[in-house]
């Protein structure tokens, strides 16, 4: 089967595994990779199947997790850092800049654009509408190729427009590597974009590309002065470090009652400000409702405190910790 390796610098490498698939097997594919057939160099560098790790120092281990490498799978070779996060731009400015050549190799017909209605333009078919390349070039990207057709809302594949396996990979490469920098153990470098995992915890890591001293959390350069070397956080500025701390505020309904500034949601873990109203926060981005002061979801705020939304369900602010976030690797 084919699959595509994703080198720390973001390059793509093609490879056949067997689909007898054994660990040394894919020490030796992971070592033409990356030009070595030193297993100690091989080894120093950590393997997922987009975020499910693969141990690949434990025969044994490795048989347990193999069964995610699938056909055209992305493994990303990750740096190891023994001594969060904001987004690389990477593979997004591969995807975006290799959409205009893609979208050259589909098949167009003479036909109204249903979005900008010119009528004398080339236009391709998603599902039950016609586009010209323009709008379906915003429309593809604005929907981050997580799209369904404008009118009967079905989910379009990426492989019912792209004619290209290579570029249908890098796409869906660029959701795993989100997914997978959602990991508070997953970085990527600022100066030269390599892809990093923490296997400590300690915020003052050195890149194994670059050399660059940084936190590893909020991504600054190290600054001995004013950060802290110590686990999951470099000091009050750091990201998880702020995404867990809160002051608290007047309640709006009762002057005499205080509620925390903002939170983290339990769900996606978006970060969210209290907006002066109610104790129930509605997540902008999943949608999630929970309280501001025990951090359970509504419904269960409700059943559990017999609360409303204008009163208090516990007397303290559930503190939120580190351990809430997800890891490629578990505590």
């Amino acid at each position: 089967m084919q699959v595509f390796f994703r080198t720390p610098n973001g390059r793509l490498v093609a490879r056949q595994l067997l689909d007898t698939l054994t660990l040394d097997d894919f020490i030796k594919t992971a070592g033409d990779v990356l030009g070595t057939t030193i297993r100690d160099e091989i080894l120093s560098w950590r393997y997922t199947v987009g975020s499910k790790p693969l141990d690949v120092k434990n025969a044994k281990e490795f048989d347990k997790c193999k069964q995610h490498i699938i056909k055209e799978c992305n493994i990303f070779v990750l740096g190891r850092l023994l001594g969060g996060s904001t987004f690389p731009d990477t593979l997004q400015t591969i995807v975006e800049q290799q959409l205009e050549d893609e979208l050259d190799k589909v098949a167009t017909h003479s036909s109204e654009c249903s979005i900008c209605l010119d009528t004398d333009t080339d236009c391709l078919k998603a599902c039950c509408v016609w586009m010209c390349s323009e709008d379906f070039k915003s429309w593809i990207l604005d929907k981050q190729f997580k799209t369904s057709c404008i009118l009967c809302s079905k989910v379009i594949m990426l492989k019912d427009i792209f004619k290209s396996p290579e570029y249908i990979a890098t796409v869906q490469a660029l959701e795993d590597e989100k997914q997978l920098l959602q990991n508070m153990d997953c970085q990527r470098c600022l100066n030269c974009n390599v892809l990093m995992h923490n296997e400590t915890m300690s915020s003052c890591q050195t890149c194994v590309k670059c050399h660059r001293l940084f936190c590893f959390f909020c991504n600054r350069n190290w600054n001995a002065a004013t950060m802290l070397n110590r686990q999951n956080s470099c000091g009050k500025e750091c990201v998880y470090e702020t995404m867990l701390s809160f002051q608290l505020v007047r309640f709006h309904y009762k002057r005499d009652m205080k509620i925390p500034s903002r939170r983290t949601c339990p769900r996606c873990f978006n970060f969210g400000a209290y907006d002066g109203k109610c104790k129930y926060h509605s997540c902008t981005v999943c949608k999630f409702t929970f309280c501001f002061l025990c951090l359970e979801e509504e419904n269960e705020c409700k059943r559990i405190h017999k609360s409303q939304y204008d009163h208090a369900c516990v007397r303290t602010p559930v503190s939120q910790t580190y351990s809430m976030f997800p890891r490629l690797v578990s505590l």
